[in-house]
């Protein structure tokens, strides 16, 4: 089996800028350092999650790849950094630096490491502005979280960031971000990472099949965290709603079940039957995706995709990424 191609992976700085702004201070990152080799991450004063240094150190990140048979892990930020509920000036201050650091480590190692990017997105304008700096500095594409501030990326105000993507050839990489009915999981927080995550990113494809984003925009190359969330499952209902529907009131020219078969999705399911799944309903798209190195990643890829694939051939592994990510 080749050495495999990640396109799941996050990504700390080792370091924080201070706040621009008191404004934002409240909710602007701090990376806490302790004996070990460890962190805490602060955003403002509320700690948010102990990371150890293989978010920042890229000789135990690559060591980790070589023994889990990774020759390439595509790097996007932390998704709490992606900070759109700060003002966008100071959103696009963080990401610069963020960006920053992503970007230098694809320099020093462009055969192991890859880069995807975040920008401002609410401010569509701002955020579409920010692609082509992204593109000069060797990106692959951006992260976006499955919604912006409570609204989903299938809204129009969202539409100036994917014809700017599109024209650039830039790819999108869909995380899972604050899922809008945490809320209702108040006694059942346990529920917002392990249930939250994959229906708001469901969500999420479903508005980008329902505004026509993907049939808008042929040549965009757009991808899903956690498998596509439960835009599988929810699939069939999507397609039947079509049919009975006149198509939705004549709004969606091209099925959901085609639309979808569109989208790229990572392999972060844990289920190999799933998997497998997933690849009749996206052939040739569905990426190795591990979440590296956090907690639920899926551990021992390459012994996950020889569970799944046929073959070292199967579409389901590196050549679905480099489509993904040209």
């Amino acid at each position: 089996m080749p050495p495999l191609i990640d396109i799941h992976c996050h990504y700390v700085p080792a370091a924080f800028p201070h706040a621009p702004d008191p404004k934002s201070a409240s909710r602007w990152p701090c990376l806490c350092h302790q004996p070990g080799a460890t962190a805490t991450i602060k955003f403002g004063e509320k700690p948010f999650r102990e990371l150890d240094n293989r978010s920042w150190d890229i000789a135990r990140r690559l060591a980790d790849m070589d023994q889990d048979g990774v020759a390439v892990q595509v790097l996007s930020p932390m998704p709490e950094l992606l900070s759109y509920w700060l003002d966008a000036p100071a959103t696009l201050s963080l990401a610069r630096h963020v960006n920053g650091a992503i970007a230098e480590v694809g320099a020093r190692r462009p055969d192991r490491f890859w880069a995807l990017g975040t920008v401002p997105m609410q401010d569509p304008h701002l955020a579409a502005a920010e692609l082509p700096r992204l593109k000069a500095d060797g990106f692959k594409g951006i992260e976006l979280g499955s919604n912006i501030n409570g609204r989903y990326l299938g809204e129009a105000e969202f539409e100036p960031v994917f014809a700017a993507a599109a024209e650039l050839g830039l790819a999108i990489f869909v995380h899972a971000l604050h899922p809008l009915h945490a809320a209702d999981l108040k006694s059942f927080h346990e529920l917002v990472p392990f249930a939250g995550f994959i229906t708001d990113t469901g969500l999420c494809a479903a508005s980008l099949i329902m505004s026509g984003v993907l049939e808008r925009h042929p040549a965009l190359r757009i991808g899903l965290s956690h498998g596509g969330g439960t835009i599988g499952p929810i699939m069939h209902r999507l397609e039947q709603g079509w049919r009975t529907t006149n198509h939705f009131e004549g709004k969606l020219e091209t099925s959901p079940r085609l639309q979808a078969s569109r989208f790229f999705v990572d392999s972060l399911v844990y289920d190999a039957d799933y998997a497998r799944y997933l690849t009749t309903l996206m052939p040739g798209r569905v990426c190795l995706g591990t979440d590296y190195p956090y907690l639920i990643e899926q551990r021992a890829p390459r012994a996950f995709v020889a569970s799944v694939a046929k073959d070292d051939a199967d579409p389901l592994w590196n050549a679905a990424a480099k489509r993904f990510l040209p």
